[in-house]
């Protein structure tokens, strides 16, 4: 039930602020034959089950620091005003987001283009400047469409890893894997096969003049 409820038009509407929460509870009540009572304890167990990711929050402060201040993170959600106020009480590090765009607050959800042009109008940025993870993929393809970078949030190490290469500074993070890697450095045949071999970690040496 609760499935069909957060697809349906109904909830999409509540999420854009056109229905109040009594009102939405009454509609989709009436809508799929069951007591307002049950939808609201149904909803009021699934956003307490919400637990923000603290650790992927640490990894973008991480990012932060690594792009010396020049990466900037907002938040744009499909959300209604009162699950959004169960969200912010919620602890952990709401700091890390200049500014959190709601569906609510934009009376426009995603994926509908409008949503994602007023963000970067509100933010003034250039489309192919940034970057949009979401766990939905109509909702990665829309922004694509605009000529944000897309990111499908399917792995959380893929998404690591798509991220640091598009933030970090890619000499930085070679030199870094060189000094992690140091001394084991095979080489790899066309065949898959690792081959312990000295010829590689000469050329990093006369690259690098660093032992």
């Amino acid at each position: 039930m609760l499935k069909q409820l957060l697809a349906s038009t109904l909830w999409q509407e509540y999420e854009c602020g056109r229905h109040s929460e009594d009102e939405c509870y009454r509609l989709v009540g009436e809508k799929f034959s069951l007591d307002p009572g049950e939808v609201r304890q149904a909803i009021h167990d699934a956003r307490a089950s919400l637990q923000p990711d603290d650790t992927f929050i640490s990894f973008i402060r991480e990012l932060q620091v690594e792009a010396h201040g020049a990466l900037r993170i907002f938040a744009m959600s499909n959300i209604s005003a009162p699950d959004y106020a169960v969200a912010r009480g919620k602890p952990t590090d709401w700091t890390i987001f200049e500014r959190v765009f709601t569906s609510a607050g934009a009376g426009m959800r995603k994926p509908d283009l409008c949503f994602y042009k007023y963000v970067l109008d509100e933010i003034k940025a250039e489309p192919t400047s940034a970057v949009f993870v979401d766990d939905r993929f109509e909702n990665v393809l829309a922004a694509r469409s605009l000529g944000i970078i897309g990111i499908v949030f399917d792995n959380v190490e893929r998404v690591r890893q798509a991220l640091r290469n598009l933030v970090s500074d890619p000499v930085s993070r070679g030199e870094a894997f060189l000094e992690t890697r140091a001394g084991r450095l095979e080489s790899e045949t066309n065949l898959g096969n690792n081959v312990a071999e000295n010829f590689a970690q000469l050329l990093i040496l006369e690259a690098t003049r660093n032992r």
